[in-house]
């Protein structure tokens, strides 16, 4: 009985782990090399860029770098689009803090929607904002505009900029809900109290008899002989008296 509580605990426990790992998110759309962005703006970004790919089937990228290295701004935007990104058709903004310049790059049919005017103005948007995440979460509205309605020239949202110091999003961000956290848990229980009763129920071939004769075979407790063997003995020896002759 031990055993099979055990055993539940543990599976459950490994269907906990799968389920928190499927709610995280696995693709990174927000590529931060100078170290600009907190993890939860990051990752909240990098929802938002999901939420844009899983409806259009356009990746956008956006990087802030501080320099990029031997290569010219337009290969760096390409091999990091390439090092991040494995659907054909998107974008990636690089953002090179140290010299102040922008570059881009556009993959597959991508083109269709971001324009150059398009990418001047994403880029327009995120420069004018006071906060690194609120610029990229103002690029990123605008991505959505342009893929749902096409680029038609100029900003589209008049709202005010985004500071990640005093504003908050309004809007909630698509993702995996929480309720589905306790919901996929139970699963996780029912599943793994399954599988274990599943496996001890085939262990009933061998039940308590009363008799031990039941454990052997007819036949193979008859004794055709005995014998008693010791394993050690000791054998003392001692001088046998002489008879003294009578006088």
């Amino acid at each position: 009985m031990t055993k099979k509580i055990f055993a539940i605990i543990i599976a459950t426990l490994i269907c906990a782990q799968f389920v928190f790992s499927a709610s995280a998110y696995t693709q990174q759309y927000v590529i931060d090399y100078a170290d600009k962005l907190a993890s939860s703006e990051i990752e909240e970004l990098d929802l938002f860029a999901e939420k844009l790919e899983s409806a259009y089937g356009v990746t956008v990228l956006f990087c802030i770098t501080e320099g990029t290295g031997d290569v010219t701004a337009d290969e760096f935007a390409s091999e990091t689009y390439s090092d991040y990104a494995d659907n054909e058709n998107g974008l990636i903004i690089v953002h090179d803090d140290w010299n102040k310049a922008y570059s881009s790059f556009i993959s597959g049919n991508a083109d269709e929607v971001f324009s150059d005017a398009a990418v001047d103005s994403m880029i327009d948007a995120y420069d004018t904002n006071e906060s690194y995440y609120g610029g990229i979460y103002a690029c990123y509205e605008l991505a959505e505009e342009y893929l749902e309605n096409g680029y038609s020239g100029g900003y589209v949202n008049d709202s005010e900029p985004l500071n990640n110091d005093t504003d908050t999003i309004g809007e909630e961000k698509d993702g995996v809900s929480i309720i589905w956290l306790p919901v996929s848990l139970l699963i996780g229980l029912l599943v793994g109290f399954l599988i274990i009763n599943g496996i001890a129920s085939k262990n009933t071939s061998v039940k308590m008899q009363e008799n031990a004769t039941v454990y052997t075979r007819p036949g193979s407790m008859v004794i055709t002989g005995s014998a008693d063997n010791f394993l050690y003995n000791n054998v003392e020896r001692r001088e046998k008296p002489k008879q003294t002759e009578k006088n």
